[in-house]
């Protein structure tokens, strides 16, 4: 779990719930610097939503896992129209503002120590599944993944092709075939003198996912795609 002095986002999660401090997220990535997470945008309301996150949370159904919950967002919106919500964050300053917002069920956890109970729909949100890391750890991962859907309930996840930031004009892919898979990114996230150690977060196209997916006994549906590569998509075990 991330303690409270090595974790921006939950330092900012915090203080912009209790103090309405609205310092944003530095984000730097191996491939890019200087961007910002507005605070804000993580309370968002279903309005304020993208299309992808309310075409996803209109499919939830039954019981609900929201992994990486943050600040909740999901959660407190599926809660409000009756969802039974169980929602985990490796931060405990994210947990602790998701419990002032009167969620029931929150755990300062993750999915891969998380005590194996079956959801009628688990929600992977804003990339979560970038906490695989790499391509190779997919595999592994829809495997243990099994342990916490119920029988005929659901994973629901988005993920983002990046071939597009390798792109030239003339639509030419410039990638180092030698090095690793381009979705394989390495973060850093500051907020005010708080600042993480560099983690991997993995974007994974989708062929390659459904490839994966697949192998490991799952059917698969792309529910969403946009014309900057985001799609979302449903799986269910075959």
């Amino acid at each position: 779990m991330i303690k409270k002095e090595q974790d921006p986002m939950g330092q900012a999660i915090y203080n912009y719930f209790h103090h309405k401090d609205e310092t944003s997220v530095k984000v730097d990535t191996n491939i890019t610097e200087g961007e910002e997470l507005p605070v804000p945008y993580l309370f968002r309301s279903f309005k304020e939503m993208p299309l992808l996150e309310k075409k996803a949370l209109e499919l939830v159904k039954g019981t609900v896992l929201d992994v990486g919950a943050g600040a909740g967002a999901h959660s407190v919106y599926l809660q409000e129209n009756g969802f039974d919500v169980t929602s985990i964050d490796v931060s405990e300053l994210s947990c602790s503002v998701m419990k002032s917002r009167n969620l029931k069920s929150v755990s300062c956890s993750d999915i891969w120590t998380l005590e194996p109970k079956k959801f009628d729909t688990v929600l992977f949100m804003m990339n979560g599944i970038g906490l695989v890391k790499t391509l190779d750890g997919l595999e592994t991962f829809f495997e243990h993944l099994k342990k916490y859907v119920a029988t005929n309930g659901q994973v629901l996840l988005d993920s983002s092709d990046l071939k597009y930031m390798f792109e030239d004009d003339e639509g030419g892919l410039w990638v180092n075939l030698n090095s690793n898979y381009y979705g394989e990114l390495h973060y850093t996230l500051s907020y005010k003198e708080c600042v993480a150690k560099p983690f991997p977060w993995l974007f994974v196209d989708f062929d390659k996912l459904q490839q994966v997916v697949e192998s490991c006994g799952w059917s698969v549906s792309l529910e969403y795609q946009d014309d900057h590569f985001l799609y979302l998509v449903r799986l269910t075990l075959a």
